[in-house]
């Protein structure tokens, strides 16, 4: 589907990004965690497609907050558009809706943060092989770049203290960032700077629109009440050093290799079942997708009915990536575990694992004890 910019900017594509999951399982050999273990795995499987399609939903929604965004650019509406297109870029990140955005903000009187996003196109658009959207951001920055407000912001001495942490608005400023002229947008902003046992320090700097320079110095902080009364204290009481003692815990002892085969197998038949899941879904995928171009997609381009076919193509290759991923993921954790297992016998432990069955819709461990 085509998006086309607000009027004196250049018709763009909306990027399709997919934004790969990686899942994490985490096994112990303990006790009943192995058991509830195999259950969370199946509990994922199964929430997997509700998954899909709630990132299916995304797209779409991101797709009409993105047209919308665009009508109120057309409009010059910007204060309304920015909020939409940015709405559109966090549910479905593109290098074309960014550009948009940046844009939207250049307009609003957001040089700092339009030049922030124009930067990032650049090198998104370096990676994606678009020339094109590289030399458009380029040249805005370029052009924005004389006008930029900036803020400087610097330590008076004896205020850089162990865990200092100063922020302007929500983000924090490290220590390279202090005393460089940073860019702001205009209108009011808020410096804080707080670190263990000390006040707090805030102000409130307004930054007019135009070619603006300001600075703030954070000054000395003082010693918060508690932290105050405890040095009084602490004096007149001199160092009173105090101990504490710590009960061991008891543990039980279990045969760890039977446990460990256990888990092994288990994680290895969950693996095949989970490859199986994303063949399957990977079939329909195919399928869908043959099925949206003959209902009237060509490319990237379809039809509202056919469109509606390919989010679901899409969404079901998305089962079929994180099942297969998870699957193999368990068939080798499950191996690992199994054959690097201390050994053990009927006769030492009084149990042992002698084999694993998966059917279709069963998973059946043998064992004699």
């Amino acid at each position: 589907m085509m998006r086309r910019w607000t009027r004196k900017v250049p018709i763009v594509n909306r990027d399709e990004v997919r934004s790969a999951r990686s899942h994490v399982v985490e096994w112990r050999l303990s006790g009943v965690r192995v058991r509830w273990a195999a259950s969370a795995f199946f509990c994922t499987l199964l929430g997997i497609s509700a998954q899909a399609q709630a990132q299916a939903t995304d797209r779409v929604l991101a797709e009409e907050l993105f047209r919308q965004g665009q009508e109120l650019m057309k409009q010059e509406r910007y204060a309304e558009a920015c909020p939409k297109l940015a709405e559109s870029q966090r549910l479905d990140p593109g290098t074309g809706t960014l550009l948009n955005l940046a844009v939207c903000h250049e307009h609003e009187g957001k040089l700092a943060t339009a030049w922030t996003e124009y930067s990032q196109v650049v090198t998104l658009a370096r990676r994606d092989n678009r020339p094109d959207r590289v030399e458009y951001a380029e040249k805005r920055i370029a052009a924005i770049e004389p006008r930029l407000p900036r803020l400087t912001v610097t330590l008076s001495p004896g205020s850089d203290v162990p865990g200092l942490v100063v922020r302007l608005d929500d983000a924090e400023l490290g220590r390279p960032a202090l005393g460089v002229a940073l860019p702001i947008d205009p209108g009011t902003h808020e410096l804080t700077a707080t670190a263990p046992g000390k006040q707090p320090f805030r102000t409130t700097i307004h930054i007019e629109p135009g070619l603006s320079r300001g600075s703030v110095t954070v000054p000395a902080l003082l010693d918060a009440p508690a932290e105050a009364e405890a040095r009084e204290a602490g004096a007149e009481a001199g160092a009173n050093p105090s101990t504490s003692t710590l009960e061991p815990v008891p543990t039980t002892a279990s045969p760890r290799g039977n446990a460990q085969r256990i888990v092994g197998l288990s994680m290895g038949g969950l693996g095949v079942v989970g490859i199986g899941i994303g063949a399957a879904f990977g079939f329909s995928a195919i399928s869908k997708f043959n099925e949206s171009n003959r209902a009237g997609c060509e490319g990237r381009v379809c039809d509202p009915d056919a469109a509606k076919i390919r989010n679901d193509a899409r969404a079901a290759g998305n089962v079929s990536t994180i099942a297969f991923a998870a699957g193999a993921g368990l068939l080798g954790a499950g191996a690992i575990l199994y054959f690097t297992a201390p050994k053990a016998s009927v006769e030492d432990h009084g149990f042992a694992v002698t084999g694993l069955t998966v059917g279709p819709t069963s998973l059946g461990l043998r064992a004699v004890w």
